[in-house]
């Protein structure tokens, strides 16, 4: 069988072509610092949930992105179950997290910053000059922020954050690359 008929016979014998994501659910101890930090600071709206619910929970939504929240069933269960992500395993988005654009990491960080809050990792620009950075809700429960820049603006703040010393690497175990030695410099940079 040729390659393209092969992968067309896959494309038919799957339930779904193509999907939307609906929506996340988090597991959290607190539902008021839960919705402080996603309404605050990440800017969401708090939604209807379904009434008939018997759990204590909260429905988010900014855009097409939704969170949902549940309360553990047991008080500190989360607590005892956290994963435990090594330092370097969230300074480089290595661990459980789901991911959102946006236009600016500014309006984040200064929330953040105001409840004594700092991102858990980036910042790092990739090849396709998304920077992301990594921070962290009130369970520890990851979200990557993305944000796109054009190829000139993405190149310049590559060099910036390692000329800052604040890029971070690929992977645990992997070095930070000089940008200039990468990439080279593009004019004026």
């Amino acid at each position: 069988m040729h390659q393209n008929q092969l992968l067309t016979s896959r494309t038919k014998e799957l339930p779904a072509r193509t999907m939307t994501m609906h929506h996340v659910c988090l597991v959290v101890s607190d539902i008021a610092a839960t919705r402080d930090f996603y309404v605050n600071v990440l800017g969401f709206e708090e939604i209807h949930r379904p009434t008939d619910f018997v759990f204590h929970g909260a429905y988010f939504q900014n855009g097409d992105v939704e969170v949902h929240v549940v309360r553990e069933t047991e008080p500190g269960r989360l607590a005892r179950n956290t994963p435990g992500w090594e330092a370097e395993e969230l300074r480089t988005g290595l661990c459980h997290h789901f991911a959102v654009l946006v236009d600016s990491f500014e309006p984040f960080l200064a929330a953040m910053r105001e409840r004594g809050l700092e991102r858990v990792g980036g910042p790092r620009v990739r090849d396709d000059y998304v920077e992301q950075i990594y921070i962290a809700d009130p369970d520890g429960h990851v979200i990557e922020l993305l944000c796109q820049h054009t190829p000139e603006a993405g190149h310049a703040r590559r060099i910036e954050i390692f000329d800052l010393g604040i890029a971070v690497p690929v992977a645990p175990g992997y070095p930070v690359t000089d940008p200039r030695a990468k990439y080279g410099v593009l004019c004026g940079g």
